[in-house]
């Protein structure tokens, strides 16, 4: 799969240079073969970035480019960052709230990063910010408004995360977007139906109290009785998977329906000292060759050796038959030049590809199709998209249904 960069252009005035910044989008798409659909969804979100480069030029010239290939892009916009110390504690000062009070928001918080950047956190992740969000909502009546603000983002809504930084010479924003075929509705509409939210930490979960609770979800989707019972299924392999994480984390789970799809979401924080990332190190040494396991141990192993390091998935294998197969080169899709240090993206859909095509001439990988095939999960799913950066990960489940 070709990896594309393209040229980078500044921006001064949005305007003038629009004909110049289509371009470039039109010369990447051809260039990375994306399709119709997929091909719309990146135009429309590059015209959000820009419109927000337009909403922040007082910064300084900008440049923008766009990176990627047909399953990952990233567009890119880095401004340089001219307020000095002084001047940014200046402006924090007046704000009771230390924020820019009048630009409020999703939107507003991603001028602000650019305008006016706090002096002790330098850094902005869509994924934090919703789970910040949503660990709030239960206990905040005001973190709901907030929740709605950023379902009506169409930046929010087409982008699979969006990330800013700043230092002290620029302010940078990476937007990602995920051409999954799992996500072509899922991530890229506005569902039917989002559920509650539950939250599950390692050291408290209760099977009695989960499953209850999931129980009750699944009740507000009003699924057919079929597909709830699937859906049941998926949860209650997901919880099986989380209570093998070595991991201390606080994770928030919850359900969306769209027309034809329902899918399960999980999105959660590690604590991970660096005694526990070096305990987490002697083990994933030791399970590199292990004995034959399910599905969602594999989905185990990508998670725990993405939280250590890119290099960590890389190396996940396991022995069939005297042989091995690499599950983790083999479900990663985002392994490619200047792009492993965006942490981790793996993919059931990815993983079953790889292995159909090894199976022809690798007895291992009949073996492990085998496995797959009596997967719970992998017969039910349309796909398992499994995200880990840094100390943060994310599962999404999809499934069709009638």
């Amino acid at each position: 799969m070709r990896y594309v960069e393209t040229s980078h252009i500044k921006i001064a005035d949005v305007e003038a240079r629009l004909d110049g910044a289509n371009q470039l989008i039109d010369d990447y798409i051809f260039d990375t073969g994306l399709k119709e659909k997929e091909a719309l969804r990146l135009r429309l979100l590059s015209e959000e970035v820009l419109r927000l480069a337009k909403s922040i030029i007082g910064c300084g010239i900008m440049d923008f480019w766009l990176e990627g290939n047909a399953k990952v892009t990233r567009i890119h916009l880095v401004s340089d960052n001219h307020m000095d110390k002084e001047k940014q504690q200046e402006l924090i000062s007046v704000s009771s709230t230390g924020t820019n009070s009048g630009e409020e928001g999703f939107f507003g918080i991603l001028k602000s990063m650019f305008s006016m950047q706090g002096l002790e956190e330098n850094t902005w992740s869509l994924k934090e910010y919703q789970a910040k969000i949503l660990a709030k909502r239960e206990e905040d009546k005001y973190s709901q408004e907030a929740w709605d603000d950023l379902e009506r983002s169409l930046v929010a809504n087409l982008a699979d995360n969006i990330e800013v930084s700043v230092n002290k010479n620029e302010a940078s924003m990476v937007v990602t977007k995920d051409f999954s075929e799992a996500l072509a509705t899922v991530g890229s509409r506005v569902p039917e139906k989002t559920t509650r939210f539950t939250f599950v930490d390692s050291d408290k979960i209760r099977d009695d109290k989960i499953y209850t609770k999931a129980e009750e979800l699944i009740d507000e989707l009003e699924l057919s009785p079929k597909d709830a019972i699937h859906m049941k299924l998926l949860f209650e392999e997901t919880v099986g998977m989380l209570k093998a994480l070595t991991a201390d984390y606080h994770a928030a789970i919850w359900f969306e329906k769209y027309k034809h799809e329902c899918c399960i979401r999980v999105t959660g924080k590690t604590e991970m000292s660096q005694d526990k990332k070096e305990g987490l190190l002697d083990m994933a040494s030791d399970k590199n060759n292990a004995l034959v396991k399910g599905f969602m141990d594999k989905v185990a192993d990508v998670i725990e050796n993405g939280l250590l390091n890119y290099n960590n998935v890389m190396k996940l294998q396991q022995e069939y038959g005297g042989g091995v197969v690499n599950y983790g080169t083999m479900g990663m899709y985002n392994g490619i030049e200047g792009m492993a240090d965006a942490g981790i993206m793996w993919s059931l859909y990815e993983y079953k590809d790889s292995l159909k095509d090894a199976m022809g001439e690798e007895e291992q990988a009949k073996a492990a199709w085998d496995e797959l095939e009596k997967s719970i999960v992998a017969s039910l799913a349309k796909d398992v998209l499994v995200g880990v950066k840094g100390n943060r990960l994310d599962m999404t489940i999809v499934c069709d249904i009638k």
